[in-house]
């Protein structure tokens, strides 16, 4: 973690542009400038922030420094500020490790490099489903995916437990704007990534009926297993999220967080086990049966609240299996669950392209390959196209 004596140089080195940028996303606006001096920025609250604009200047680095101690505090490190100031739009994810040896900054080399490998793995597994917009998939992962796992940075660890600190790009530079949907590409992946974490720390994980985060995949659980330390004896593990600024994409569904407002999960004793138990189920679903049912989405839970670690939509579906019926459940991201709500008001009926897992009364969905209009126009394509 950086320390305020020792990190003049890199104050130095800051453009003053970056942190005029930086207020603005914080919702500060100018309000003056004397030429080659400062600028002065307003909060809503009317806290009034001079930023030095001669990097020249002698003081330059000391008054940029005082800025900076504004910003950080007990959940906001200053390394953090830093980083978001100099680098491109990027979440912040931390998964924490608490252990007798981490409490002084240290942590066995040969589970670091394991975790290293299978948190890089949870991001980029994270990212292919989201690309693929499906539970599973076949062949190599997207390039996007690619792009968001290789642009995101690693940082700095923190005394008093030992951190694995990642920067993840928002908008990583190549990505298609067709896998942007409502939210940037890196803004959905790093959303993934907590909801998945949060659905294997939980009961519903327990639950062999309660359908899957839409981008938890067999590979995502296998990296969530391999992330459990080496020692279980005054273990705690936790993973938190800062979100970098954003403003509100029109048509969005899903609430814009603040950089105010960080979301962190504690994992409890029992996620890896419940990792290790969905990846086995996952790989058990590889020999349930591909079905196409025909019927209509029934319930869409649009007033249930959506949980802070949550970004899929749960939908149930009523469909024809010979003569009699039955509840198939299934969850969506929020691009593809705009469209079902679409379906839903219409009364269109609907095929669901789909593994089925039937050791429930109600069905749930094991990997989703399309779910279209049963009698689409032509100008209306299945979640995943034509």
């Amino acid at each position: 973690m950086l320390e305020l004596g020792s990190i003049d140089s890199i104050i130095a080195a800051i453009d003053p542009g970056s942190v005029s940028r930086y207020l603005l996303k914080r919702g500060y606006s100018r309000v003056g400038a004397r030429a080659g001096v400062a600028e002065v920025f307003e909060n809503a609250n009317g806290t009034l922030l001079a930023i030095p604009t001669n990097k020249s200047a002698a003081d330059y680095s000391r008054r940029l420094r005082d800025l900076l101690e504004v910003f950080a505090d007990g959940r906001t490190p200053l390394d953090d500020v830093v980083g978001t100031i100099v680098l491109p739009d990027a979440d912040i994810f931390r998964y924490r490790i608490e252990t007798p040896e981490s409490a002084w900054g240290q942590l066995q080399l040969s589970y670091t490099h394991e975790a290293m490998h299978a948190l890089f793995d949870m991001l980029r597994f994270s990212a292919a489903g989201v690309s693929s917009r499906r539970i599973e998939y076949r062949g190599g992962i997207s390039e996007s995916a690619k792009l968001f796992a290789d642009q995101c940075r690693f940082g700095q660890t923190e005394y008093g437990s030992f951190v694995l600190k990642v920067f993840c790009p928002t908008n990583p530079v190549g990505v298609s704007d067709a896998d942007t949907l409502a939210e940037p590409f890196g803004r959905q992946c790093t959303r993934a990534v907590l909801e998945n974490f949060g659905f294997l720390a939980s009961d519903k994980a327990d639950d062999p009926s309660e359908p899957l985060p839409p981008t938890l995949n067999r590979q995502v659980a296998t990296a969530v297993h391999r992330l459990q330390p080496r020692v279980s004896l005054g273990m705690r593990t936790e993973v938190a999220l800062r979100f970098a600024p954003l403003s509100q994409p029109e048509g969005s569904i899903v609430p814009v967080p603040t950089e105010d407002t960080p979301q962190s999960l504690d994992l409890g004793p029992f996620i890896y086990s419940r990792a290790q138990s969905v990846r086995d189920r996952l790989k058990k679903a590889e020999e349930f049966q591909r079905e196409l049912l025909r019927g209509f989405i029934v319930e869409l839970h649009k007033d249930r609240p959506l949980p802070e670690a949550e970004q899929s939509h749960e939908i149930k579906l009523d469909v024809k299996v010979g003569l009699s019926r039955r509840l198939v459940r299934l969850r969506l991201l929020p691009a593809l669950y705009h469209k079902a709500v679409k379906w839903h008001d219409a009364n269109r009926e609907v095929d669901l392209d789909a593994v089925i897992d039937k050791r429930a009364h109600t069905w749930t969905v094991a990997r989703l390959h399309d779910l279209r209009l049963a009698d689409p126009l032509a100008d209306e394509p299945g979640l995943f196209g034509p």
